[in-house]
């Protein structure tokens, strides 16, 4: 899972509550909250790709019983060519996570505009909670998604920023203090498959969305019993919709949707159209480039150019929620303990469990690195991380080819094959913003860490995407495409390192 804080201003003022373990007491506030998000968010994922491939799209009436299932997959075959229900699950997922990284740029903005970020994130846990619920409805599926969506737009991104304003400008505890939050992060990814993964494998499937929307309720209430505890508001800019914020919240729902069609929407234009609107944008990118101050344009081309390749950094690692589960779950020989078998959804806890392991390990070795001067640049740990993330599918590839045709795989295939993506997700992920607050000019700071964001948006819509081919290629095959996507955005990040560092004049 993503391990990287949005950025976040200054704080203007210290906080009340005064401090817990030397920390303002608004920290656990937030760290409790995200927890719970997260296991909600995470809980549902667990289920998500299992919940359509084996129940929902299965239903002989899916496309009449599913609210927007039929115009949605005409819509897609249109783009993609006609799929069968693992592939069409693939894209919906794609959709999803891929959205999910897009509308904090939206929630973002009814925050700074209108709401103020306390009021955002309460409208955001009420419109996730919402969709949680709603997914016990089958006909619901898509509205639920939507809700789902445009909840995580508000909540994430403002939360995360409160944190940064619990500390004046320059305090050092700010570093730790993201540490911590990032902490609840993980432990919220790991409880949630297997409290909810549980219960939707075992209980059914609307149990464990119900057990999603509950946890996204108790971390909400948390957070408003314990507002005082956190920084007051900045002051926000005046606007037209400040003044009926239920006119912003409107829109701002809206927005969801109708951005989510525009989407939908272009996949579904003639290839030559789309060629031709890709050709419009990289020709006012180009001008916009060659509009920026001389000392400025190698930066922003350097971010830019390294944005775009770890898309394929997340198309390849997504696999975990996508196509990864349905091997855990078809593929994979699971331990029973007592008479009870472990839901193949466990795997979901896998890469956090692994987290807490590495993280303190890797910091050591970058310290020993940094103590022989041999520590790696952060654009050359991009390209480390990419490249395991592809070596993980290597270890699949293994497991595939040892296996006798008709039997179960061992679990221990998969729990290495998790463990390099891991180290890659470690090698990248955290390092990312790193890099684009090193390089980038001060002035597009919060412009180019929006570009790294995008990328994030297109390789999950890319990882949707690759799915498609899961049941269209051999599983080595498919594992040995996702190895070789991973390994060739390693290197070209590799080769794009030494270039980039003459052209800024510093080692990055």
């Amino acid at each position: 899972m993503n391990t990287t804080p949005l950025p976040t201003a200054p704080a203007p003022t210290a906080p009340p509550g005064g401090t817990w373990f030397g920390h303002p007491k608004g920290l656990a506030v937030l760290f409790m909250a995200e927890m719970w998000e997260r296991t909600s968010y995470y809980g549902m994922r667990a289920l998500l790709v299992l919940y359509m491939v084996d129940h929902l799209f299965k239903r002989p009436d899916a496309d009449t019983a599913v609210l927007g299932l039929e115009p949605l997959s005409g819509l897609l075959t249109a783009a993609h060519g006609p799929m069968q229900v693992q592939a069409l699950a693939s894209l919906v997922y794609g959709l999803y996570t891929g959205f999910v990284y897009l509308s904090p740029l939206f929630g973002g903005l009814l925050a700074d505009r209108v709401l103020g970020r306390r009021r955002t994130v309460i409208v955001g846990g009420l419109l996730m909670a919402l969709g949680h619920f709603l997914m016990a409805s089958e006909a619901m599926f898509f509205v639920a998604l939507l809700f789902l969506i445009a909840g995580n737009g508000c909540f994430k991104p403002n939360l995360c920023a409160q944190v940064g304003e619990l500390y004046a400008p320059g305090d050092p505890r700010r570093d730790r203090a993201y540490s911590v939050y990032y902490l609840g992060v993980n432990v919220g990814a790991f409880i949630a498959p297997l409290i909810c993964g549980t219960l939707g494998q075992t209980v059914g499937w609307h149990a464990g969305f119900g057990a999603a929307g509950v946890g996204m309720l108790l971390g909400l209430v948390f957070y408003v019993l314990n507002m005082d505890k956190l920084p007051p508001e900045a002051e926000r800019p005046p606007s037209v919709l400040a003044a009926k914020p239920g006119l912003g919240v409107l829109a701002y729902v809206l927005a969801i949707p109708a951005c989510v069609g525009l989407m939908l929407g272009l996949l579904a234009l003639p290839g030559w159209l789309q060629a031709g609107l890709a050709v419009g944008v990289a020709v006012a990118a180009v001008a916009w480039l060659r509009g920026l101050p001389g000392d400025e344009r190698p930066r922003v081309m350097a971010l830019c150019a390294a944005c775009a390749v770890t898309a394929l950094f997340w198309a390849v690692y997504e696999q975990q929620g996508n196509t990864l589960q349905l091997w855990a779950d078809q593929q994979t020989v699971w331990p029973t303990i007592a008479g009870f078998t472990i839901p193949s959804s466990w795997y979901q806890s896998f890469n956090p469990f692994m987290i807490f392991l590495f993280v303190p390990l890797l910091n050591f070795w970058w310290a020993r690195q940094a103590a022989r001067g041999t520590e790696p640049g952060s654009l050359a740990k991009l390209a480390i991380g990419c490249a395991l993330c592809g070596l993980g599918f290597a270890v699949m590839i293994a497991g595939e080819l040892s296996a006798t045709p008709g039997q179960k795989q061992s679990l221990l295939w998969l729990t290495a094959a998790t463990a390099v993506f891991t180290l890659g997700e470690l090698y990248l992920s955290p390092i990312g913003l790193s890099f684009v607050s090193k390089v980038a000019p001060l002035r597009l700071v919060s412009t180019l860490m929006g570009v790294w964001f995008l990328a994030n948006f297109f390789g999950n819509y890319g990882a949707g995407w690759l799915g498609t081919f899961y049941e269209k290629l051999p599983r080595e095959g498919f594992f040995g495409l996702m190895l070789a996507i991973g390994l060739a955005g390693g290197a070209l990040l590799w080769a794009l390192h030494r270039p980039l560092q003459r052209a800024l004049g510093q080692r990055v």
